[in-house]
């Protein structure tokens, strides 16, 4: 049931992000005078399909993608009469606004729906600072245990995900300031001392990369969700399971129990678990994956347990809107910091998602709620029209750069070059997909 229920929030996902790529080809072709033939959600297997005006539309068996066909000298014979309508008769700069819509449609869709979640409101966790470790980036700077993190070099982090957000955007930036108050009330400004390169491992988190963890009430120590094959499930855990006591010392909460974890990869770890009421003794062994020690277990979380520490953030339209446009622009930012870091070596690949962990996110986001699956459409739309403007054959990108060559040559580029190119592009392209395929199984496994 999960897995159709992710299925079908992927096609969706996919589905929107196609038409509106390729919506924005089509109707700026049709602005500037060139013939469309045909307009194709998926490929392979046509399974619907009918005709518009002078247009093809057409569904096809393989949702992930589509194009459209343009009327090309180079792909089939055309009429004299039509040849003024041809893609490769236009000049280049014709053709490179053409090419560019897709992408720039796909931010014009971030930017929409950024717009829609802000005035609808977000709602998140206040940054309140938990645990401090010692020596780290938080403690030398001056944090201290109750502290709520109120902005970042004057932006507001009303919330956890703010926090984190604008933190990463402004990393280069220095120095880094932020406004916190005290459990005291106390208003206080502080400079991060900040040492190392978040992005080059971006999956410990914020908090972990500071050396601290968000305050969060207590929860008592019970199992909601055991992974199958996880390290949980293989000593024995159990759904509603009571974790009293590990290794001979009492588990007061369920962060204590996160910190055991944490700090015992691949050792054992006696537990004492209250189940229907007998005391049973379970030896788990948490195992490191991706860098991360973990067990394999979700927490049981009572209704209404973060009430006293939810915050609605929201925006009136105008505003909505503007810091949409800042929101895109400043993951944009991101996501090419991110590419420029794997393409030199300073980030892992592991950070590449595919197909499955798209799905994945798809039908957690959509189960969340309305507005964070607006949020991670938005985000993979981002990331779609900046993949496609990578300097890649077989890509609007790739295309660009041959059109880039011939403004400064003043030629076209010569059918050879473009097909030895276009191989190098399609062997770049199958090894993302299959980095990308590989992550996703060993997320999987």
């Amino acid at each position: 049931m999960v897995f159709i229920y992710s299925l079908g929030f992927f096609l969706i996902t996919i589905s929107i992000l196609t038409i509106v790529h390729e919506l924005g080809h089509f109707l700026v072709a049709k602005k500037l005078n060139v013939k469309v033939l045909r307009f194709s959600i998926g490929f392979g297997k046509v399974l619907t399909s009918f005709k518009y005006g002078e247009t093809q539309y057409t569904l096809c068996a393989l949702p992930l993608g589509g194009f459209i066909k343009m009327l090309d000298e180079n792909e089939t014979s055309v009429e004299t009469s039509e040849k003024h309508r041809a893609f490769n008769q236009q000049n280049v700069y014709t053709r490179i606004m053409i090419i560019v819509a897709g992408p720039i449609a796909n931010f014009l869709l971030a930017v929409i729906l950024y717009t829609v979640v802000f005035a609808i409101g977000v709602i998140g966790i206040k940054p309140i600072v938990g645990t401090l470790e010692t020596p780290s980036i938080a403690q030398q700077s001056g944090i201290q245990k109750g502290d709520q993190l109120l902005s970042i070099n004057g932006i507001l982090t009303p919330t956890i995900s703010e926090f984190s957000m604008n933190f990463i955007q402004l990393l280069n930036e220095t120095p880094l300031y932020i406004n916190i108050i005290s459990d005291t009330s106390n208003l206080k400004k502080l400079k991060l001392n900040l040492s190392g390169d978040f992005l080059s491992n971006p999956e410990q988190g914020i908090d972990r990369y500071l050396g601290f963890k968000f305050a969060m009430p207590k929860l008592e120590a019970i199992i909601d969700q055991v992974m199958p094959n996880s390290a949980a499930s293989i000593a024995g855990l159990q759904i509603n399971d009571k974790i009293i006591s590990e290794n001979h010392t009492h588990i007061d909460s369920w962060r204590d129990f996160v910190n055991t974890v944490q700090n015992n990869p691949n050792k054992k770890i006696n537990l004492q678990v209250e189940r229907n009421g007998n005391i049973v003794h379970i030896v788990l062994i948490p195992r490191i994956e991706h860098g991360l020690v973990k067990a394999g277990v979700n927490v049981l979380v009572p209704n209404n347990y973060l009430d006293e520490w939810l915050i609605l953030v929201k925006k009136d339209i105008f505003n909505a809107f503007i810091e949409a446009n800042n929101k895109v622009y400043q993951l944009t930012l991101l996501n090419l910091r991110m590419i420029k870091k794997m393409i030199t070596g300073n980030a892992l690949l592991d950070q590449i998602s595919g197909p499955i962990s798209i799905a994945n996110y798809a039908g957690k986001s959509a189960k969340v709620g309305f507005v964070t699956f607006l949020s991670f459409l938005a985000i993979i739309s981002i990331g779609l029209g900046l993949f496609n403007l990578l300097p890649i054959p077989l890509l609007d990108g790739g295309h660009l750069f041959f059109y880039l060559i011939e403004l400064i040559k003043g030629s076209a580029v010569s059918r050879l070059f473009q097909q030895v190119l276009t191989g190098f592009g399609l062997f770049v392209i199958i090894l993302i997909t299959v980095v990308a395929l590989y992550n996703d199984l060993s997320r999987l496994l």
